[in-house]
């Protein structure tokens, strides 16, 4: 045997019989990673994590977490556009066309005949919903008749919308306006004859019409088809669409609850979440607080969310108003910061809604169809983000 390779052998042979292996096999008591963070900290200056987009968001959400939905359940209404709105409708006149004859004896001339004066309550919610901080954006008051003649008919008047102050007290002569002879067509059924719109002006609660003439043409009973059993009759619709005014700042709960940030996993202590929200409702919003809602998860791997109060967070204050025409894109930044410890993952976020007064010009109608979108939400990490070495 070779002297080197008998010296070999022999030199294992004494390491083997005072317990040091050779080469690796008890590699685990001499692991050179024990001790060693296998932790990894990335983008120490700052990283923005995409989130995505939320929404649309609408009024009626807001409006069930506030006391006015059962308010506004009973007494305010969506039109066919999705605009709240009072509406109420009332009749003013109406008699047969044969009766009308015996008002005027001689047929073969036209005749004018005057009617009873008439006053009319409506929107009696009126006071009651500015108390609430609800207000009328735009009131339409409209006459509308009813000719069956095949000879158009005119109406003459004098008309005094109404209105009391917000809470109590008697009502007062708002509006007061004239109209002459305004003309109904033959034939017509529920026809608007006279309109009138008021923007930004105390909500009417009632009407008054005051002296009344219907001008009827020659012979008009031989002019009705149905042979004097005809009807002419005259009535009114009032529509009040609702707008926000400046009495609604109790801070309304909303959550979003879609969210999905795992800063947990990241060990960061503070981030900042920014959007961009595009509001097309004619109020201004204020968010009074933001609230964070940790994601949990259970042993059966389902997901919750629940208010964490390890964190602190200042939240951006105003999102514009906007109108459908106008959408107003608004930039929002919340910074979260950790109490003690990390920011845990982010399921979801409460804010505190409060509405307030409309601002600037426009139509400031609420309608159920306006929207928020959260547009391009983002989480920006400062100080850098751990994660495990792979």
């Amino acid at each position: 045997m070779d002297r080197r390779i008998w010296l070999v052998a022999a030199i294992a042979a004494i390491l083997t019989m005072a317990g040091i292996t050779w080469g690796c096999s008890r590699h685990d008591e001499y692991d050179i990673s024990r001790g060693i963070d296998k932790e990894i900290t990335l983008f120490t200056e700052e990283v923005s994590l995409p989130v995505g987009d939320i929404g649309p968001l609408m009024p009626k959400q807001l409006l069930e977490k506030s006391g006015l939905n059962d308010l506004l359940k009973q007494f305010v209404k969506e039109d066919e556009d999705g605009y709240l709105c009072v509406e109420s409708q009332g009749s003013v006149f109406s008699n047969f066309v044969l009766m009308l004859s015996m008002l005027a004896p001689d047929q073969s001339k036209p005749a004018d005949i005057p009617i009873d004066a008439f006053s009319g309550a409506f929107n009696t919610m009126a006071s009651a919903m500015e108390m609430f901080g609800l207000s009328t954006a735009t009131q339409v008051f409209s006459l509308y008749a009813s000719n069956p003649l095949t000879e158009e008919i005119a109406v003459s008047g004098q008309l005094s919308l109404t209105g009391g102050e917000a809470g109590s007290g008697p009502s007062n002569v708002l509006v007061s306006k004239a109209f002459s002879r305004q003309k109904v067509a033959s034939g017509a059924d529920n026809a608007v004859f006279f309109s009138e719109t008021q923007t930004g002006a105390r909500s009417f609660d009632g009407c008054k019409l005051d002296n009344m003439v219907l001008h009827l043409p020659a012979e008009f009973l031989q002019k009705d088809p149905a042979q004097g059993i005809g009807s002419i009759s005259i009535g009114y619709n009032y529509k009040g669409f609702i707008s926000v005014g400046d009495v609604l700042t109790e801070a309304l709960p909303f959550d979003i609850s879609d969210l999905n940030l795992p800063l947990g996993q990241y060990k960061v202590k503070e981030a900042r979440i920014c959007a961009d929200v595009k509001s097309e409702i004619p109020v201004t919003l204020e968010l009074a607080s933001v609230r964070i809602l940790e994601l949990k998860t259970d042993e059966e791997g389902k997901t919750s969310t629940e208010l964490c109060e390890d964190v602190e967070v200042t939240p951006g204050i105003r999102i514009n108003s906007g109108s459908p025409d106008n959408p107003v894109v608004t930039p929002l930044e919340v910074v979260i910061k950790a109490r003690e410890g990390n920011i845990p993952d982010i399921g979801g976020i409460r804010l505190g809604i409060k509405v307030l007064a409309p601002t600037g010009e426009g139509d400031k109608r609420l309608g159920m169809k306006q929207t928020i979108n959260i547009n391009n939400i983002r989480a920006t990490v400062s100080g850098g983000i751990t994660i495990k070495e792979l």
